[in-house]
């Protein structure tokens, strides 16, 4: 029984990755539901628009459509409510790639650098900025999400060498270095995630002091500098709410919760 509960979190969110990628290739299947990509779509009706990608294009045009605003506004609200970076560890299919291309690197043994966190907020500044200055939406051009989205969608599956190619770079030299350091829109959820009112939350009473959620995260120093602080709330932005940590934790020390106390 216990085994099953360290598993729930992961299993759920395998569950929405893999179902995030079935929305996005269900029209090929004739279903109708879902039109579009994770830039801009159609759900059920509803229009959404990546926030990130709406604000490069009113950057880049000068044109702010209301209803373009609306549907960006109401997408960077659901993820305000559920963590910000959850998209990252949910929904993003790049990050499902390589997740379980870091799999195959622990084996290895390869690959242990890690860089600033700080980078994919730099990179968001200059994205914003290259977009203003030249009229282009730069990320949406380079995205590899969207080439992952076009390659599902339209069969271009040569683009797929772009994410192999980040695959083998984080096998090679550094883990996790484009969701973690390099991701433009990672680093627009991580400024919503910062004030999201879903958290985890750590019980210092309950702490055995093992470790192991330490050791799984993928952004292990916000984890280790909220434990070494006492917080009672994983505060960090950075933090994308996939649940490993609370997974792993033998005492139960870590949970979900939502509020600010």
């Amino acid at each position: 029984m216990e085994e099953k509960r360290l598993k729930k979190w992961t299993l759920l969110r395998r569950g929405v990755q893999l179902g995030s990628v079935a929305l996005i290739a269900s029209p090929l299947a004739g279903v109708g539901i879902f039109r579009g990509n994770l830039e801009s779509a159609s759900l059920m009706g509803v229009k959404l628009s990546d926030p990130l990608a709406a604000l490069q294009a009113m950057l880049a045009s000068g044109v702010a459509l209301p209803a373009f605003i609306f549907s960006a506004l109401l997408v960077a609200a659901f993820y305000f409510v559920i963590g910000g970076r959850t998209f990252c560890a949910w929904v993003c299919p790049v990050h499902l790639v390589t997740e379980l291309g870091d799999k195959v690197r622990s084996r290895l043994g390869s690959g242990e650098r890690t860089f600033p966190l700080s980078g994919k907020k730099w990179l968001l500044l200059l994205t914003l900025i290259v977009t203003l200055l030249t009229g282009l939406p730069l990320f949406e051009i380079i995205s590899p999400i969207g080439i992952f989205n076009r390659a599902l969608v339209f069969g271009s599956w040569a683009g797929l060498l772009v994410v192999g190619g980040i695959v083998v770079t984080e096998t090679a030299v550094a883990r996790r270095l484009w969701c973690r350091s390099l991701c433009p829109l990672g680093g627009f959820y991580s400024l919503i995630g910062r004030y999201s009112p879903v958290k985890v939350r750590f019980s210092q009473a309950a702490c055995s002091g093992c470790g192991d959620c330490v050791k799984i995260c993928p952004v292990e120093e916000v984890l280790q500098s909220a434990l070494g602080e006492r917080e009672a709330l994983v505060k960090s932005g950075e933090c994308t709410c996939c649940g490993a940590c609370v997974d792993i934790c033998p005492t139960r020390a870590l949970a979900f919760t939502a509020g600010y106390k």
